[in-house]
């Protein structure tokens, strides 16, 4: 089995819909996005970050991409990474994480001025809402591009495998998984890392893509 699933990927949207400079250049430079908010959160260089920083600064990252109140990344970051927090730690860390990164800030400072019944993803996917939600206007151009950027690799990887032996057996998410016969597994491997990675780059042009990828015996093994 050769399992892949993109790196991720939501963060990657929301620094290529937001503009942040910050996340942006993280990202080209190859940087540790949680280790890099750990240290801007703790104020300290990123080689100086602990392992349980890096932990919250996770919560933090995926919690507040969606503009979650600090009651709510407490609640999460405990249930999601068995992290710990204070109210005042997760207000605090709210804080300095839109001060860290303003262009998530603005964004989201954007669309809640702006309602709309209408929201599309970076492929131009549309969705109408009745009642539109803040919260939905955020996940739906985020969430739903990461799922048009899994589609596009699906429909690739019909033509790329073709007569390699090889066959998609499953989705999972922003997961691929393929069979493949043991002495194809490392090109295979190959193929489904340079297909959903040029899959992903369609839509986003300032930000890269990364398809990490395993090979095993089972799911499991990744």
């Amino acid at each position: 089995m050769i399992i892949a699933d993109y790196s991720q990927i939501e963060l990657r949207i929301v620094a290529e819909i937001s503009s942040d400079a910050t996340m942006i250049e993280a990202y080209r430079l190859g940087q540790d996005i949680h280790a890099l908010t750990a240290s801007l959160l703790a104020s300290k260089k990123i080689e100086q970050v602990s392992k349980e920083e890096r932990q919250a600064a996770k919560a933090v990252n995926f919690g507040l991409i969606y503009a979650m109140g600090a009651k709510g990344l407490r609640a999460y970051a405990e249930e999601t990474y068995g992290v710990k927090m204070t109210l005042e730690q997760a207000e605090t860390f709210r804080t300095r994480f839109f001060e860290a990164y303003s262009g998530i800030a603005r964004w989201h400072q954007h669309v809640k001025q702006h309602p709309s019944t209408e929201t599309r993803t970076l492929s131009g996917r549309l969705r109408i809402s009745k009642e539109p939600s803040v919260t939905g206007q955020y996940n739906t151009p985020v969430q739903g591009t990461a799922a048009d950027i899994t589609k596009v690799a699906l429909g690739m990887l019909v033509a790329a495998l073709n007569d390699t032996g090889a066959k998609m057996v499953g989705t999972i998410h922003d997961e691929i998984i393929l069979e493949a016969p043991e002495d194809y597994a490392e090109e295979a491997a190959i193929c489904l890392k340079n297909t959903m990675e040029m899959a992903g780059s369609r839509y986003l042009k300032r930000v890269p893509v990364v398809a990490d990828v395993v090979i095993g015996d089972s799911w499991a093994d990744k």
